[in-house]
């Protein structure tokens, strides 16, 4: 029996999916829609002491949603090759940009209506609530206790706007951390400098948690029949959020993880429960969802909680807590080797689809005949060890 409880900070959550701040949490009606769909915490959109002016268009997917993908096709036994075909299918999409800022509706309207509208339905179905506030100390400092004062679970201040100088971050950590009790957890930028000396300060402060990453940006996706940017922000210019940005704020949650004890959650292009998994080896305790929930719905935080107990069970995990930080021991600071290394060949795994061929820019792999079909053969003499085709093999037949 696969157990998906986690603590974080004192918060026991009955799974460790929550949603990201962001549009899908605007507002008590949309939060509720994700408590249906089982997230084990919900975190409000992002408030600031005034209402943002948002430019529109707001939101615009990098891909239009048609996507070349390659799909395996079972010519006759023993014999299976590539074929292209494109998908109108936006889970495809490689990231969305964004020119949101924060919440355009009053604090006081969240104060006085929306918090106290989700925090009971939150709560009656097993879910914690996070509320989300930004920028400076001075506006951490105020809206901070009305958001304690209201119930909420935990805070999160965001950091997106205070510049990446680290300093300031620190300073508006302790601006909250002196005006509340409640847990406080940061929410940092990808590009945030001295990652490990700014996490070790917000832990001296008093910060609970850290959570990363925001958006990246400014980013630009131009729509070529018209010529025109797909959102409305100056020059045209937006946030990048999905499946792009996920090896970046990977690399930033061990990064963490190396350097607090704090717990981390992870946040930045999950779209799937596999995604999930990485960040919890990276050493994350819990993650959050946004971009996947805008393009599939809050149907998609059932999926990924389901995707990541099933994995965990195949697998012989009982809990999340069995595999985090599971990946930080492979990760030093020498160069695991700078010598050649051809992969190995698992004649048994391999089905001969040419994948690995294909990929191959040293042309060192060729397609032999064997008995049960074609087989990948790799030239001692040509690899140049580069690991490409290791993780293109769709039977996972090639390995170091």
């Amino acid at each position: 029996m696969v157990d998906l409880t986690v603590e974080i900070a004192g918060l026991k959550l009955k799974n460790p999916v929550m949603n990201a701040a962001c549009p899908i949490s605007r507002d008590a009606d949309a939060m509720k829609q994700l408590v249906d769909n089982d997230v084990g915490g919900v975190v409000a959109k992002t408030i600031s002491v005034k209402p943002a002016t948002v430019p529109r268009p707001s939101m615009g997917a990098v891909d239009r949603g048609i996507a070349r993908v390659q799909v395996l096709r079972t010519v006759r036994p023993g014999y299976v090759v590539l074929e292209n075909t494109y998908s109108g299918s936006y889970r495809f999409i490689y990231g969305v940009l964004n020119a949101e800022l924060w919440s355009d509706i009053p604090a006081e309207h969240y104060f006085e209506r929306e918090y106290p509208a989700i925090l009971d339905y939150a709560h009656k179905r097993g879910a914690v609530f996070i509320a989300s506030i930004g920028y400076t100390p001075e506006e951490l400092a105020l809206l901070g206790p009305k958001c304690a004062s209201v119930g909420v679970d935990a805070i999160e201040f965001s950091t997106h706007y205070i510049g990446r100088d680290y300093k300031p971050v620190v300073e508006a950590a302790k601006a909250l951390r002196e005006a509340v009790d409640i847990p406080i957890f940061a929410k940092l930028s990808p590009f945030t400098p001295d990652i490990p000396s700014l996490v070790r300060d917000l832990e001296k402060v008093g910060v609970d948690g850290i959570v990363a990453t925001n958006t990246i940006g400014p980013a630009l996706h131009i729509d070529i029949e018209t010529s025109k940017p797909i959102v409305g922000g100056p020059y045209g210019y937006g946030w990048l959020s999905g499946p792009a940005l996920k090896p970046l704020a990977l690399a930033v949650v061990a990064q963490i993880s190396m350097n607090t004890k704090l717990p981390v959650i992870g946040v930045g292009g999950i779209m799937r429960g596999t995604d999930a998994i990485e960040y919890f080896m990276a050493g994350a305790s819990a993650i959050q969802i946004c971009t996947a929930a805008l393009i599939e719905g809050p149907i998609v935080f059932k999926r990924v909680i389901d995707e990541i107990r099933e994995w965990l069970k195949q697998h012989g995990y009982q809990s999340i807590l069995d595999i985090r930080g599971k990946a930080l021991k492979y990760l030093k600071p020498e160069p695991i080797r700078v010598h050649a290394q051809p992969p190995i060949v698992d004649t048994k795994k391999c089905i001969g689809c040419g994948f690995c061929k294909q990929v191959c820019t040293y042309n060192a792999i060729e397609m032999i005949e064997a008995k049960n079909g074609r087989k990948a053969s790799v030239s001692v003499e040509k690899c140049y060890g580069c690991g490409l085709c290791t993780s293109v093999c769709p039977t996972r037949a090639i390995h170091f």
